[in-house]
């Protein structure tokens, strides 16, 4: 026999929802009304007035729980989830701003990587691969036994952008003396492309970017091509300096598709910049702007600025604008490349290589000789010189030079310019090398004191 609680319970209709089986029950105002039916149930149930008042006691219980212990509960849970959900500050990822799943955009921003030489290491593709946007992880598929790869692996991106230049710029490249196959991972697939947002043909993705260029200057550089509506550079919210790539938004679609196909590979600041349309849609992020919200730094370092439009000029190639641009950016940071690239028009034979190691710690007894019998290709080279850059050096804004450069001493300036062709944009040893002319009388000063001398 049922007793008169069960009754009355079977009788009250609390409000759940019906749209599934698990759907939580509401304990909003509804809950309230329900505990009302509930009381006036028993109060015809036969129950005395002493097990009546245990049972709205209980029920007074458990409001209050669903008002204070509940709700700080799921207010906590709610809180959480807001914060999990939550961008960094600073993040440049209009795919991730847009809302756009979180695995679907790591499909989209991978890469397959085969016939990699065996003795290249995950640092070395890491290196290589890192000119054409931020690299979050590099796997190398290993043999168990050895330990040694296998010759395949997979570079992720942050950003779609990223994957799409290296996809279309590397495969076919020599690297270690093989060539490398670049392909996307078996879980791509048209699908997976459909369902993000479009990306606004008004947009392109610039890297390699100099961390001495601000946005303002970048802005600038492409302003020639039409009106530039945004530049915007991932910002390092510790170093407070751009992370080297962003986006750059014009008025028209014409501007950006002419400024992909005529920057991208442009030497600027002693990088060689990558360039191309947008792949995903959304917003761009503030960029730098997103330092201002920092605390201001003790050593009072100057946060970047807007700059100002340009109306668009006709041009075949990149626009004298940008070249001139360009090259006063890189004398300011201590780039010599001037507005002719590819020209002897001073006659130099000396050749300039940077970005050939890391640092002075990878300076080995073989560094100069490795580099003449290549340069000897183009000419005979009556010196080779490998420089050290003091300190004093590196704080120069007008010495142009890395750490360690490179000096190739050609016996004339046909033979110069050949070493240019051969060398720049050459990868050695997983970089990619800058090559350009250097001042002779210049040169005899640099090099006077240096001991690491090469004579074939």
């Amino acid at each position: 026999m049922e007793s008169a609680i069960e009754k009355a319970s079977k009788d009250s209709t609390p409000a759940v929802s019906t749209t599934g089986c698990w759907d939580s029950v509401d304990i909003g105002g509804s809950s309230s009304s329900s505990s009302n039916r509930l009381l006036t149930a028993l109060a015809s149930s036969g129950l005395t007035q002493e097990q009546q008042e245990s049972v709205e006691r209980a029920l007074a219980y458990i409001q209050e729980l669903q008002q204070t212990v509940f709700k700080d509960i799921l207010d906590a849970e709610k809180k959480r989830r807001e914060e999990e959900n939550k961008l960094p500050l600073g993040t440049v990822n209009p795919g991730l701003l847009a809302g756009m799943d979180a695995r679907t955009l790591s499909v989209i921003s991978r890469i397959y990587v085969g016939s990699i030489n065996f003795e290249l290491t995950d640092e070395h593709i890491h290196r290589v691969f890192s000119e054409f946007g931020p690299v979050r992880s590099v796997s190398m598929s290993k043999d168990p036994a050895t330990g040694r790869h296998k010759g395949f692996g997979f570079v992720e991106y942050e950003v779609p952008e990223a994957a799409a230049l290296a996809l279309e710029t590397m495969n076919g490249t020599m690297l270690g003396g093989r060539q490398l196959k670049i392909g996307r991972p078996n879980n791509y697939g048209t699908s997976v492309a459909q369902g993000f947002p479009p990306p606004p043909p008004e947009r392109i993705y610039v890297a390699n970017v100099n961390r001495a260029i601000a946005e303002d200057v970048l802005r600038e550089i492409f302003a020639p091509f039409g009106t530039v509506v945004a530049c915007v550079l991932a910002p390092d919210m510790a170093t407070r300096q751009h992370r080297g790539w962003g986006f750059i938004e014009f008025a028209e679609a014409a501007a950006a598709e002419q400024a992909a196909r005529d920057m991208d590979r442009f030497l600027l600041g002693n990088l060689v910049l990558r360039v191309r349309l947008s792949v995903v849609g959304g917003p761009l992020g503030e960029g730098m702007a997103a330092l201002d919200s920092l605390p201001e730094p003790a050593d009072g370092r100057p946060q970047t600025a807007s700059g100002t439009p340009v109306q668009q000029t006709a041009s075949a190639g990149p626009p004298q604008q940008v070249v001139e641009m360009a090259a006063i950016v890189d004398r300011s940071i201590g780039a010599a490349v001037d507005g002719d690239q590819g020209s002897n028009a001073g006659g130099s034979s000396i050749v300039l290589l940077q970005n050939v190691v890391g640092g002075r710690a990878e300076v080995d007894d073989d560094l100069a000789a490795d580099m003449a019998s290549e340069g000897v290709k183009c000419g005979r080279i009556a010196k080779v010189v490998v420089h050290v850059a003091s300190d004093h050096e590196l704080q120069q804004a007008d010495s142009g030079l890395g750490e360690v450069s490179i000096f190739l001493q050609f016996a004339d300036a046909d033979s110069a310019q050949r070493a240019i062709d051969l060398f720049n944009g050459r990868w050695f040893a997983g970089r990619q090398i800058v090559a350009q002319l250097y001042d002779p009388d210049t040169y005899r000063v640099l090099t006077s004191a240096d001991t690491m001398v090469y004579m074939p």
